[in-house]
């Protein structure tokens, strides 16, 4: 709906591509089943969402994540639970984010480098888990991770990283949504580019071949 069928839906935290990430494996809690979770909610002590809270959920202020927002919203009024969406400049959503002061927030994570370790970082409860607040601190999850982060690349710690993976699909400390793909144009005259998630820093091997450019410009 919001990607225009481009993006893959997220079972877990680890993006295609990457040591951990299974294709062939299914969040058990990703589906969209509403009586499951009309079940779920009245096992919690809330039939039809009678008792609950009004939740908010805050996100950014732009156009795409406001319908976002509102679509999850429709969603949850569909058994009962309601929600109020809040629109922050993103400074101002950091800054909640960071003391601890949402109820729920929609917010996403580019990687920095191409390891797995990147998304599960953002888990592990000793120390950067605030960085999107995902507020997860779970002994088991941080013994494993402090073991596989200092484990070289192998096939060994690409099964540590699918277990992680697991527990945090099971666990559900995030409502995974999608790996976006990234779609790229760029002039013919434009050299030494490749598109990918990791490009930081190297715009110095860019070229610009000026006769072709002044070729296919005559063309336009």
């Amino acid at each position: 709906m919001f990607y225009n069928n481009t993006a893959i839906v997220a079972q877990s935290t680890i993006a295609p591509g990457l040591a951990g990430y299974r294709r062939d494996y299914v969040n058990p809690y990703g589906m969209y089943d509403l009586q499951k979770a009309k079940q779920y909610l009245k096992e919690a002590g809330y039939p039809d969402g009678k008792g609950l809270p009004e939740l908010t959920l805050d996100l950014t202020s732009n156009t795409a994540e406001k319908q976002k927002g509102e679509f999850f919203q429709k969603c949850m009024q569909k058994i009962g639970i309601q929600v109020k969406v809040t629109e922050n400049i993103f400074p101002e959503l950091l800054k909640k984010i960071g003391t601890n002061v949402t109820m729920l927030h929609a917010i996403s994570w580019s990687a920095d480098y191409p390891d797995a370790e990147n998304f599960l970082q953002l888990f592990y409860g000793n120390t950067t888990s605030a960085r999107i607040g995902t507020r997860y601190n779970d002994p088991a999850f941080n013994t494993l991770y402090e073991k596989a982060v200092i484990m070289p690349d192998s096939q060994a710690r690409a099964r540590i990283y699918e277990q992680l993976n697991q527990m945090l699909a099971e666990n559900v400390p995030c409502i995974y949504l999608v790996h976006p793909r990234h779609i790229a144009l760029q002039q013919g005259w434009v050299k030494n580019y490749i598109w990918s998630n990791f490009h930081y820093g190297t715009e110095l091997y860019l070229d610009i071949d000026v006769a072709q450019k002044k070729a296919l410009f005559a063309k336009l």
